[in-house]
């Protein structure tokens, strides 16, 4: 994976709960005012090398942008997936058996040189628009008690399809990331979920960046 962007809102638990399986506990913090937050965030970018060990991936690059809320399940720091969009058919295509909900949409991932040496970055979808800027020489620093690694250190997703829940247990070696400075947002997709309004989506908690990362996922297991 290459660019990713962590786009995290914090938001009331009782608006995440109507949204995520009750048999899920959400993963909150105290924020300021010492009030319970929980968490939903929005991860874009680019897939550059596929393998699979399942499917007949013939090495596919590809976008993704996924929606996820924070949860735990057994007391496991879990994601739970409300959406995830690729802007490949053939990706679709292939995972259609695999009861995760993949779906197409075009979505458009760029960077560029910014101000001060600066990365510049901008991801255009139906769901999501954001333009930040991205200093790599800062490193990501806790933010109002939230560790990077609340975010980004995540080896467990569920997924729903239909009635049934589905387990993804991942790998990864960790996670190198820096702090975004965004300068305008807007999460569509989220706010047609009833998670987030217009103006709650222009001003997210955190914003995190990843240059590269390596990504290994089982395939999903029925969990319920």
């Amino acid at each position: 994976m290459r660019d990713m962007l962590f786009v995290t809102w914090a938001i009331e638990p009782d608006v995440v709960r109507k949204m995520v399986d009750a048999r899920f506990e959400l993963d909150t913090k105290r924020g300021p005012e010492d009030r319970e937050m929980a968490f939903i965030s929005a991860v874009c970018f680019h897939v550059t090398n596929l393998r699979s060990g399942v499917l007949p991936v013939p090495n596919l690059t590809f976008e993704q942008v996924n929606y996820r809320a924070y949860v735990r399940s057994g007391g496991v720091p879990a994601v739970f997936f409300f959406d995830i969009k690729v802007n490949s058919r053939m990706i679709t295509a292939l995972t259609s058996f695999l009861n995760v909900p993949v779906h197409y949409e075009d979505i458009e991932i760029t960077t560029s040189p910014g101000t001060a040496g600066a990365l510049g970055y901008r991801i255009q979808s139906a769901g999501l628009s954001v333009e930040a800027e991205i200093d790599q020489r800062d490193e990501a620093s806790p933010e109002n008690k939230v560790p990077p690694e609340f975010i980004t250190q995540r080896f467990v997703g569920y997924a729903g399809a239909g009635n049934a829940m589905y387990r993804i247990n991942v790998e990864q070696p960790g996670l190198l990331s820096v702090t975004a400075r965004v300068q305008n947002a807007t999460a569509p997709g989220l706010e047609r979920l009833g998670l987030l309004t217009a103006d709650q989506a222009s001003q997210p908690y955190s914003t995190l960046f990843v240059r590269e990362g390596l990504f290994g996922a089982d395939a999903p297991v029925r969990e319920w």
